[in-house]
């Protein structure tokens, strides 16, 4: 093993409760305060559904925030919020550029710098990594985005173009994330793989998600004292 590749939103970051928290500032809010859980989920319900129609070329290329503009339209027509003005919008889709990180996510990848290299490879675009990596103080060694390949996890080219511009056999890379499909894919392809469980990832609509079954090289909940943990799987 030399590279840890990281997915970001759920794995590394509390994408729901930090969503939950900067939308309260928005006064368009303050009579529905009960729907803003259900909003963020609906609104993270549309997150693979439009990333699936980029990668298959029904939408043309846009980046994850371009995404966010069009799928937030989608969810507050959905749940019918009435004029929202763009200024609150825009606010709403940068939300995602400052989202806090789970307790342990900096310690793990400052344990992993000293003898490894690490590596975002995310559906973020380059900007939202760049504004979140300053936000949270994740160190990594490089920063990989499905916006260098123009293609979205799970597609085999983000995983494989990613470990080809490291110099690197993708079975001597990592992935970790708390997402089983994003898993799948990089396994399938012929890396290692860590699941970490984010137990509070989906709050109480953890349902609403569904993934594939699979079994990763190494099934965690927590990545505190990672360099011990990964000693458990096989090379």
């Amino acid at each position: 093993m030399k590279a840890f590749f990281f997915d970001i939103f759920g794995t590394l970051v509390d994408w729901r409760s930090s969503i939950i928290e900067g939308a309260k500032n928005l006064k368009f809010f303050n009579k529905r305060r009960l729907e803003l859980e259900e909003f963020v989920i609906n609104w993270r319900k549309e997150y693979q559904p439009i990333l699936n129609q980029v990668n298959d070329n029904t939408l043309p290329w846009k980046t994850l925030d371009e995404l966010h503009e069009y799928t937030l339209e989608k969810v507050l027509k959905k749940m019918n919020f009435g004029k929202v003005s763009k200024k609150d919008k825009k606010y709403l889709v940068m939300l995602w550029h400052k989202i806090k990180p789970w307790d342990d996510s900096c310690l793990a990848i400052n344990q992993l710098n000293k003898n490894y290299i690490t590596a975002s490879l995310s559906n973020g675009n380059i900007l939202l990594q760049k504004n979140l990596f300053n936000y949270t103080s994740l160190n990594f060694d490089f920063m990989f985005s499905a916006e260098h390949f123009k293609k979205y996890k799970p597609n085999k080219i983000v995983y494989l173009s990613a470990a080809s511009m490291l110099n690197l056999n993708v079975d001597e890379c990592v992935l970790v994330a708390s997402h089983k499909n994003d898993l799948y894919a990089a396994n399938r392809i012929g890396m290692k793989t860590i699941y970490i469980n984010r137990k509070d990832e989906y709050g109480s609509f953890k349902n609403d998600f569904k993934e594939k079954k699979f079994s990763a090289d190494l099934e965690i909940s927590s990545l505190k004292n990672i360099n011990n943990s990964i000693k458990k799987i096989k090379c």
